[in-house]
Parts: C-alpha cells; structure tokens; sequence
C-alpha cells in the first residue's frame, strides 16, 4: 500500500528537501530584494539580486564559519554583507577601498591611496535614469573609473544639498585607513546612501556574498499606479 499524503514519508522526503533548498541558499547561492535608492543606477529599487555565496569562500550551513577561503572582495565588485551596526540586516554597496587602503574624498572626487579616480558626466537624460524617482531631477549622472573598473555613479547638484559633504573625512583630517580583513563600501548612488562613510569599514567575516546579476525587476510608481515589470532588466549583469 503507498503512503498518503500526510505520511511520515512524505513528510521525511519534503523536510530533506527543504533542508537542501536551505542549506544551497545559506552557502551557494541566494536572492536579495533591494527596496532602497542607495545603488542607483546600478541596482534600481524594486530589483532582485542573485548573490554568490561561494565567490570568496564557503561557510558551514545555517553559520557564519568558513570551511574555506579562496579570495576577499576586490574593488569595484558589488557585496552583499551584514549590516555592521545590525547583523541581523543584509545590506548590499560596492566595495571602492580593501585593507590596508586609504580612502578620502576631496570635492566629490574619490582618492584611493592618493591617486584620483577619475570621472566623466553623462547626460543626465541618459535612459539609464527613466525610471528613477530619486529626485531625477536634481542628479548628476558619472562614469567613474575606480581602479580601471567603469561603472556610473550619481550625485545631487551641488546647489541643493543639504546634508552631505563633498569631502570626506572633514577638511583637514587625515584619509581613513581601512583596517587588514576589512573593506569599505559606498553606495553608487552617493548623496542617497547609508555606508562606510558613516559606519566605517565592513569586516571580511561580514561579507556573504557578491552579487552578480538581476534576476527580474519591479516598478511600483509613488503615486500608487499599477507595479510593473522592468523587462529590460531581467538577467542584467552588475557591474
């Protein structure tokens, strides 16, 4: 006689399976949903990542122990990691500074080590910024070269902000050394992001994962309209 639905068969079969699903998730690879502006243009809200957890190393299921290393974020690639100030938090920025690093920012240009990373304006009516309801109108799209990686970047006009700095450390500190086994992220979207400029550098022991691709995308407009699908962003690779 087969066993029915309810069984304890099934019910063996299914919690393997999910176990599997879990375990893949926590170690090889996982989804990521994006709600907030902080990496626009690169990663617009309302898209869902899929980030690597196997592209630094691998960790023992349901914990943050490594069973092995074989490479450490590199700048200009995009990480997933815990939230230094909450590890509970999954936050996701790009990497523009690793151990050892100093890093400032002198009148919104970024300095590594010293040397500029040189950057070029793009039209800001540039399509790349359609569907952005991040103040569109008051930013400033750039193709930055960080450390021979192309990748844009968006700034506030100067005139109106009200908040950020376009220098950091303050004038007249010293640049931030990353500490070794750390990076520093920054968000692409610059005058619009909670990072490293805030909460500092990001342990290596932090980082989950890099992510790699968009793996479909959704527009839910402010004003309250129909969501809808961005199809143009389905398989997107980050960079």
């Amino acid at each position: 006689q087969r066993p029915g639905f309810f069984s304890f068969e099934n019910f063996r079969s299914l919690s393997i399976l999910l176990g599997i699903i879990f375990a893949l998730r926590w170690s090889v690879a996982s989804p990521y949903h994006v709600p907030t502006a902080s990496m626009e243009p690169t990663i617009k809200v309302g898209d869902r990542l899929l980030a690597l957890k196997l592209a630094y190393g691998v960790k023992i299921p349901f914990t943050n122990f490594s069973l092995a290393t074989w490479g450490t974020p590199k700048r200009g690639d995009i990480i997933v990691f815990r939230y230094p100030r909450d590890p509970d938090i999954d936050y996701v920025k790009r990497v523009v500074a690793v151990g050892g690093d100093e890093i400032q920012i002198i009148d919104d240009i970024l300095f590594i080590n010293g040397r500029a990373q040189e950057r070029e304006p793009v039209d800001a009516k540039a399509q790349l910024l359609d569907d952005i309801e991040d103040l569109q109108e008051l930013k400033e799209l750039y193709l930055e070269n960080l450390d021979g990686q192309k990748h844009y970047v968006m700034q506030n006009r100067a005139s109106t902000r009200r908040l950020t700095r376009s220098t950091w450390p303050p004038s007249g500190a010293a640049p931030y050394k990353v500490p070794e086994h750390a990076v520093f992220c920054v968000g692409d979207n610059r005058d619009n992001s909670t990072d490293s400029r805030v909460w500092n550098h990001v342990p290596l022991e932090y980082v989950r994962g890099k992510a790699l691709f968009v793996i479909y995308s959704i527009l839910t407009p402010r004003d309250g309209s129909m969501w809808s699908l961005r199809w143009d962003r389905f398989g997107t690779w980050l960079h």
